[in-house]
């Protein structure tokens, strides 16, 4: 929680893709703590989407939710449309939209279920940046935050779909960082290691307390704590900051 009076994300607009849950609901609150106005996009889930805009409004943010499927651009241009309309433009874009993905070996994986991974991530995140950035061009200020994942830099065995696709997306980021900082425009990634939310509760006791254990500061890795990283980088104090990659391991990525 932020200290009374301090608001320093005041007069923001921050968009949080794939909200209703998650590392994405988690920012959604968290962002709101600090005064911003938030909108929480959401893709089938209305209901869970309208729980955290009530946990925005009771932090005393305003908000509004808006469901696309943002691998689909117009759906993203029509919520580009109605966030202007109904606030101003954005000023921060948080790419955190999951989706699912095939689990297999890379030889033995379809052509389909690998082009598949590639093309949610990076449709997602082109269409996103295509409606948004022209806004913040216009202000001549604005924020990309970009939730990757560990496996991009430190692939385990079957989730190969995935690292490569999280790897190509961070390309993008790191390019897009340059060509947009002559604009005013950040751009940087946010690289949690595995993180306890629904998504993971699939996977068993025993891998869960292993990681667990693997990391120097022994603790599970919650949406929350991904969530301050972004909230930080929405805000002014991250001014030099652009091309980052913030690692939020526990400290995991200094072990072999």
């Amino acid at each position: 929680m932020e200290q009374k009076g301090l608001r320093p994300l005041s007069g923001k607009v921050i968009l949080v893709t794939g909200a209703s849950r998650g590392i994405g609901a988690a920012a959604a609150k968290r962002v709101a703590q600090g005064g911003a106005t938030v909108v929480v996009n959401y893709h089938q889930n209305r209901e869970r989407a309208l729980a955290v805009l009530q946990e925005v409004e009771k932090e005393g943010g305003k908000g509004m939710v808006f469901q696309a499927d943002v691998t689909q651009r117009k759906q993203v241009e029509e919520m580009a449309r109605a966030v202007r309309e109904k606030f101003s433009a954005v000023d921060v874009l948080v790419n955190n939209a999951y989706f699912p993905f095939e689990v297999n070996s890379l030889h033995e994986i379809s052509w389909e279920g690998l082009e598949k991974a590639t093309h949610h991530e990076l449709a997602a995140f082109y269409n996103c940046a295509r409606a948004f950035i022209p806004g913040m061009m216009e202000k001549k200020k604005g924020r990309i935050i970009v939730v990757s994942s560990r496996l991009a830099q430190q692939p385990l065995p079957r989730m190969g779909a995935y690292a490569a696709a999280k790897a190509a997306l961070e390309a993008m980021a790191n390019t897009m960082a340059i060509e947009l900082g002559p604009s005013g425009i950040t751009v940087n990634v946010v690289t949690p290691a595995f993180t306890l939310t629904d998504a993971s509760a699939i996977m068993p006791e025993e891998f869960k307390e292993r990681v667990r254990k693997s990391r120097p500061l022994q603790k599970h890795l919650y949406p929350e704590d991904v969530a301050g990283a972004i909230a930080f980088l929405a805000g002014d104090e991250s001014d030099m900051l652009t091309g980052s990659h913030i690692l939020i391991t526990g400290g995991s990525h200094l072990q072999l």
